[in-house]
């Protein structure tokens, strides 16, 4: 748990929340490109999550591999969309060496409502390819990742329909080294392609 503490210490970042119903950019052209790594993985985590195909899986199993990370939930209708654009225009900008050794995860704040099938909807709602990997968890654990990443969320309830939600979240690109580190960090809506593609292996 010391691990788990001083990962998140490292590499918290204070970041403001926004309504995924109203896509403002309030991060526009800020870039934390010339943070060092913590040193510190994210692979230290060794809860299960779930993918879009049911099966259960922990982030360690990601090693060896580039990751693009965000987070995110499939019923987001502006926010959500848009991180998932902007990581498939990412993915397209890669050289075929790149993108072989590279995978995009998606890890979903709404573990009540994003099982398998709402993941697997989303996938074939943005057209993602099959370098995508949706995940799902348990609440603690999806608390201790988004801190590790800096990124707030919070639920937000519907007054006016019970039982309806949303959730107010900011928005976080990050780019894992093969050894699960922090290599990069983008807040904002729009990822600069080419400063992400520079910092993965040619």
């Amino acid at each position: 748990m010391e691990k788990v503490i001083s990962l998140i210490v490292a590499v918290a970042i204070a970041t403001a929340t926004i309504s995924c119903k109203k896509p403002v950019d309030p991060h526009a052209g800020h870039q934390m490109d010339g943070q060092q790594p913590s040193g510190a993985s994210l692979y230290q985590f060794h809860d299960l999550f779930t993918d879009q195909n049911g099966k259960t899986m922990m982030l360690h199993q990601l090693q060896g591999k580039y990751v693009v990370l965000a987070m995110f939930y499939a019923t987001c209708t502006a926010i959500c969309p848009r991180i998932a654009a902007e990581m498939l225009r990412l993915e397209r900008s890669l050289s075929a060496s790149q993108r072989a050794k590279t995978r995009f995860v998606m890890i979903s704040f709404d573990h009540e409502r994003d099982n398998s099938a709402a993941l697997q909807k989303f996938i074939s709602k943005m057209k993602l390819t099959d370098s995508f990997t949706l995940l799902s968890g348990k609440p603690d654990t999806i608390r201790e990742v988004a801190a590790a990443l800096g990124i707030s969320y919070k639920k937000i309830e519907d007054a006016s329909k019970p039982g309806e939600y949303e959730f107010s979240h900011s928005s976080m690109f990050t780019l894992l080294s093969p050894k699960g580190e922090i290599a990069l960090q983008h807040a904002g809506l729009s990822v600069n392609v080419e400063t992400f593609s520079s910092k993965i292996g040619k």
